[in-house]
């Protein structure tokens, strides 16, 4: 068993690739119960509200008055697990102009559904052709989770079914879709089986609780899975290459410690490389949310770190790895304490974190997010700022500030001072944009 339970809670890195701290930047208005954030290949970001709209968010921090999709007449959200919870993009998007959704639908079951774009990129016809649906037993588990993976294929997370405990056993059983990893070709008619998927159905891999959330590392394959515990562990599954038939050890085992081994294999058990107990030291935790393995460039020194949170006590964690063997695991206190859900990937590998109260978070470096932002040769500061804020600049240039629905509130040409006086703004979040530099957020206090 490669295992790293962790022990201890820290607020700063101090191992190896956690040298530097990292901190929350706020990223456009609130949202209502926001689950899920992905790109589709440009630098916009799709917002899924669990009611069951697909809201977009675009780099300014302006979110477009009309929905990308709303379909809430047809998903249900009785049950705190239920709604509208899952997006993928086809990788081909836009050239082939179809996403893919997860939701409950009125009869309470799982529904894997495939929409297209309009002639309008924002906005998607609201016709649906539905690929799957897997009864539900119960309101909780419905896992939710679907990406395409490195092999053109459609990964679908399903959780065991409900109740508590895995009474039925569905995890193991591969009689059952529930407590499964799904794998789907959308390519072939309404959707297809692989030839290799191992049991002639949509079955890849089995033995999983309720994988809220999972991933692909964008640079190796690798796939990431962070499996909701029962009572005690929360676990993360990593494997390499993804193989198919990988038998991730729910109900016999929670986390690698044994739970109920009525009925299950004598070997072939696929352990996690991390797990953290909900009674460790600090805040009690409940639910992992799964992440992303950050492969942007803003953040220095944690390249090939794999992100995750708890649900319940609102901790960001790290974890990674030299060697895939000396796994290294920390849980941080960030500038924002959420009840967090998702994370999101843009374009560009930096990540994002969302509370389901709403927010929605870039994850930054510490280093350049408090007293001072360095756009090339432009130099903002402070930020947060209270009622001015300096731009130093090496020659004149036009300043633009927005506010956080896009609309420009403030115009200064030919800029040669240091200060700009913002005192009539009110509390909130702004943008600014130097002529000849990025868009850049600013934080009134």
């Amino acid at each position: 068993m490669n295992k790293f339970k962790l022990l201890i809670l820290i607020i700063l890195f101090s191992n190896f690739s956690f040298s530097q701290s990292v901190i929350l930047e706020s990223f456009g208005p609130s949202f209502s119960s926001p689950v899920e954030i992905k790109n589709a290949g440009d630098e916009r970001l799709f917002v899924v509200e669990k009611s069951g709209k697909i809201k977009i968010l675009n780099p300014d921090g302006s979110v477009n008055s009309t929905p990308f999709l709303n379909i809430e007449d047809r998903v249900s959200t009785n049950a705190n697990e239920r709604g509208l919870l899952g997006l993928a993009f086809h990788p081909n998007y836009p050239e082939n102009p179809f996403f893919f959704v997860n939701y409950t639908n009125n009869s309470g079951d799982t529904t894997i559904s495939k929409f297209s774009v309009s002639t309008d990129e924002n906005i998607a016809n609201e016709s649906e052709t539905v690929l799957l649906v897997i009864n539900q037993p119960y309101g909780n588990h419905n896992g939710g989770c679907i990406n395409f993976g490195p092999d053109g294929n459609l990964y679908i997370g399903m959780g065991d079914g409900g109740s508590g405990g895995d009474p039925q056993n569905y995890s193991q059983s591969t009689g059952s879709l529930l407590g499964k990893m799904l794998r789907i070709n959308v390519n072939s008619g309404a959707y297809s089986i692989p030839e290799n998927n191992p049991y002639g159905d949509e079955i890849w891999s089995v033995g999983l609780r309720n994988p809220w959330k999972f991933s692909f590392d964008s640079e190796n394959g690798n796939l990431w899975i962070a499996d909701v515990g029962q009572n005690e562990f929360e676990e993360i599954n990593m494997v390499e290459n993804n193989p198919a038939n990988v038998n991730y050890g729910w109900r016999c085992y929670e986390g690698d410690e044994p739970y109920n081994m009525s009925g299950c294999p004598d070997n072939g058990l696929t352990f996690p490389v991390a797990t953290y107990s909900h009674y460790n030291s600090g805040d009690f935790k409940c639910s992992i949310t799964g992440g992303y393995v950050y492969r942007g460039n803003q953040i220095s020194g944690l390249n090939g770190v794999y992100f995750f949170a708890d649900y319940c006590s609102g901790e960001i964690g790290m974890l990674s790895t030299e060697d895939n063997s000396n796994w290294e695991m920390n849980l941080t206190f960030p500038n924002i304490n959420g009840s967090w859900v998702s994370f999101g990937e843009d374009i560009s590998g930096e990540l994002y974190i969302v509370s389901i109260n709403g927010g929605i978070y870039k994850i930054i470096d510490a280093a350049l997010s408090q007293n001072e932002l360095i756009l090339n040769n432009v130099i903002i500061y402070p930020n947060p700022f209270d009622e001015f804020i300096n731009i130093n600049l090496q020659e004149t240039a036009d300043i633009k500030i927005y506010d956080s629905f896009g609309k420009k509130i403030i115009q200064i040409d030919d800029f040669k001072g240091t200060q700009v006086d913002l005192r009539n703004l009110i509390r909130g979040i702004y943008f600014i944009k130097v002529d000849g530099y990025q868009i850049k957020k600013i934080i009134k206090k």
